[in-house]
């Protein structure tokens, strides 16, 4: 517990300091080093493998584990790989404390709330219309859509990953590393009783880690390395109605359902790329052999049941994520994450530009996005103004 709060209490500071910059321009990396003003918490989060730094923190290898998800979810890399450390940092300096915050009603009414204000100052809002092509010239950016229809403005925010929104301009998308996560969303009729006899409601309430232990996550990262669905599979769950049941219908409520939210990590895209619908299959089984493990009520038992029989139960592998919602490898960081600053020898920048000065990127794929943060929206839109 020491080395625990020691190793937070060092990271708190650091999120403190760095997160007021993120609505900023980008600083440069010796910038953003003095004004934090942490050089030994900037050496292990910035410039060494966060999995030394674990090591050197921690000594039991579930506590380990425990920790290194936060630099794995979503990313298919090792603990000894400064992909870690990025994805490791975004997952710990949110609002300054590293709090995770979920929207009451789910990310749904979220989304009604931004369309009921958008509405309301004047938006025109155009859904099922796919873009097809973007050109930009000195005056203007042009979109054209599916149906034959175009629209100009004299800037365009792209919410898309960047390697789309290239191919939408005509250009070679930029290399990324592949999504990394096998997401399963379950209906139960009941929370499932553990082996441990530890209430459900206690343990499902917060983040339920199974089978991740850092030598577990970083066998798990060298057999998908090698072309292996990992077993055990390390597996993250969420239980989002214990605390907000507005999620369900009144009826199911009632009925004590709940939702059931499950990563699989280092689950990579290049998995399944052949034979793909046969190996979404070995990797639920896999999934939910790795979560029985643990469990005195099987998963399947306390699945709840779709009008046609079928259980509530719903895989996606990252090939399914892309398919749907157009993430490039079914990347939900749109494309590699990077650090919060520029280096040296870059031009200052808000890290949401593209090599057009018309364009820019205000989704997750701009440098300091990577989540539903709504920084590089805000960052896109400084960067408009301040161009006047």
């Amino acid at each position: 517990m020491k080395a625990w709060r020691k190793f937070y209490g060092e990271i708190e500071q650091f999120a403190q300091r760095i997160a007021p910059t993120m609505l900023k321009p980008l600083p440069s990396r010796s910038q953003l080093k003095k004004e934090i003003g942490l050089d030994q918490v900037w050496d292990y989060l910035i410039e060494e493998p966060i999995g030394q730094a674990i090591i050197n923190h921690f000594k039991h290898d579930v506590v380990r584990g425990v920790v290194l998800t936060d630099g794995l979810i979503g990313t298919f890399t090792s603990a000894y790989d400064l992909q870690a450390n990025k994805c490791f940092l975004y997952h710990l300096i949110g609002n300054g404390t590293g709090e995770w915050k979920v929207p009451q009603g789910g990310m749904g009414a979220l989304v009604r709330e931004l369309e009921r204000v958008a509405l309301a100052s004047g938006v025109s809002i155009s859904t099922n219309s796919r873009v097809t092509a973007v050109q930009s010239d000195e005056k203007e950016v042009l979109v054209s859509l599916e149906n034959g229809d175009q629209f100009s403005a004299n800037y365009l925010l792209a919410n898309t990953a960047p390697q789309v929104l290239a191919k939408l301009r005509g250009k070679n998308p930029p290399a990324s590393l592949e999504g990394s996560q096998m997401k399963i969303n379950m209906l139960v009729k009941q929370l499932p009783r553990l082996k441990s006899g530890a209430d459900p409601r206690d343990a499902f309430a917060g983040t339920f880690h199974i089978n991740e232990s850092f030598s577990q996550l970083e066998s798990a990262y060298q057999q998908a390395k090698a072309g292996s669905i990992p077993a055990p599979m390390p597996l993250e769950i969420y239980c989002h109605t214990l605390t907000d049941k507005s999620i369900l219908s009144t009826e199911l409520q009632q009925k004590g359902y709940h939702t059931l939210t499950l990563f699989g990590l280092h689950t990579p895209a290049a998995l399944f790329d052949e034979n793909h619908d046969a190996q979404r299959k070995l990797a639920l089984q896999s999934a939910i052999d790795s979560l029985n493990e643990y469990l005195a009520d099987p998963i399947e038992s306390v699945l709840a049941q779709a009008p046609n029989g079928e259980l509530a139960i719903e895989a996606k592998t990252p090939l399914d994520i892309e398919a749907e919602v157009g993430l490039p490898r079914g990347n939900i960081f749109h494309r590699d994450l990077a650090f919060p600053f520029h280096e040296e020898d870059e031009a200052p920048a808000w890290g949401v530009e593209t090599d057009d000065a018309r364009i820019f990127i205000c989704g997750a794929g701009a440098i300091r996005g990577g989540g539903v943060s709504g920084i590089p929206g805000h960052n896109a839109a400084m960067a408009v103004l301040e161009r006047g």
